[in-house]
C-alpha cells in the first residue's frame, strides 16, 4: 500500500505549506523503502524497494507519473511486492514467489527462505484534479496501470498487467490537512491463483508545523487478495521538510496491525524540481 499512502502523504505536504494544490512542470524522486514482517507465516520476507519516480505536470490540473523499482526480496515465497500494494498470497513455499502459488512443485518439508533482486514493475499514473470547492476542498482522480516488467520467475511481480482507479479528498483545517482515499484495484491472477480485485481505504491528516516542515499520521486498509491470506491494516506517519524551491525530503515509517501487513516498516524520499 505504499505507493498510494504515500502519494496521500505528498500532497497533504504539498497543501500544508501552500494551501493550494502543486503546480510545477517536471519532479523527480528517489526513495528507498524497507520493510518486513511474517504475515501469518512462520518465517518473515524482507523487501526492500528503491524506486525512481518522475512526474510531468502540464498545468495545475494534470499530473502524469512514471515509476520503476529496484526491489531486493527474501523470504518463503508468500509474497509479492509490488507498487501498490503488492500481493500476499499465502503461506511460504506455495505461495508465490519462484514457487510459483502451489508452484506446480511438491510442497517441501521444511520452509525453503529464497532471496531474489532485479527491476520492478513499471507503473504509469495519471491524475486529474477537479476545481477547489470554497477554496478548501480538493479533489483528485487517479488512473494507475502497472506495466509487468518484473520478473514473476525470480518473484518479484506477478507478471499480469494491473490497474487501479483512485479517488482522493483533501481540505486545510488551519494547520490541518485532513485527507481520505478510496481506491479500487483490479489484479491480473497469478498461474494457479485467482488473485482478488480488492479495495483500499485510507484516512489521515497532514500537520503544518513550520513553513517548511509538515508531519503526518494514516490509518490504511485494503482487502485481502486471496483466500488464504488477510487484508491488510498499516499505521502510517510522516516527516516532509522542504529544503529550498527545488528540494524536498520525506522521511517515514509504518507499523502493520493485521496478518496481511508488514510487521514495519520505514524509508525516505527525496525530490527535486527543476526550475523553481
Amino acid at each position: 500500500m505504499r505507493k498510494t499512502a504515500l502519494y496521500s502523504a505528498i500532497v497533504a505536504a504539498g497543501l500544508c505549506a501552500s494551501s493550494g494544490a502543486l503546480a510545477s512542470e517536471w519532479k523527480y524522486t528517489l526513495g528507498t523503502d524497507i520493510s518486513s514482517g511474517d504475515y501469518g507465516d512462520s518465517d518473515e520476507t524482507e523487501i526492500v524497494s528503491t524506486p525512481f519516480t518522475a512526474s510531468y505536470s502540464p498545468s495545475d490540473k494534470w499530473t502524469f507519473k512514471a515509476s520503476m523499482p529496484f526491489v531486493q526480496i527474501e523470504g518463503p515465497g508468500g509474497v509479492v511486492p509490488g507498487g501498490d500494494g503488492g500481493v500476499v498470497v499465502g503461506r511460504g513455499n506455495g505461495g508465490g514467489g519462484p514457487f510459483g502459488p502451489g508452484g506446480g512443485q511438491t510442497q517441501p518439508e521444511e520452509t525453503e527462505i529464497y532471496s531474489e533482486s532485479g527491476l520492478g514493475d513499471f507503473w504509469l499514473t495519471g491524475t486529474y484534479s477537479l476545481e477547489p470547492v470554497a477554496e478548501r476542498w480538493f479533489f483528485d482522480l487517479s488512473a494507475k496501470y502497472k506495466v509487468p516488467t518484473a520478473d514473476e520467475e525470480k518473484g518479484l511481480g506477478t507478471g499480469e498487467a494491473d490497474y487501479t482507479l483512485q479517488a482522493e479528498v483533501f481540505t486545510v483545517a488551519g494547520n490541518f490537512t485532513p485527507f481520505a482515499t478510496v481506491a479500487r484495484k483490479f489484479k491480473g491472477d497469478l498461474p494457479e491463483s485467482e488473485i482478488k480485485d480488492v479495495w483500499y481505504t485510507s484516512v489521515g491528516s497532514g500537520y503544518t508545523l513550520t513553513e517548511n516542515n509538515s508531519v503526518g499520521l494514516s490509518l490504511d486498509y485494503q482487502q485481502a487478495t486471496t483466500d488464504t491470506s488477510d487484508p491488510s491494516t498499516e499505521l502510517f506517519g510522516y516527516f516532509n521538510h522542504k529544503l529550498n524551491n527545488q528540494w524536498s525530503a520525506m522521511a517515514y515509517a509504518y507499523m502493520g496491525l493485521a496478518d496481511g501487513s508488514p510487521d514495519q516498516g520505514f524509508g525516505f524520499q527525496l525530490s527535486y524540481r527543476p526550475g523553481n
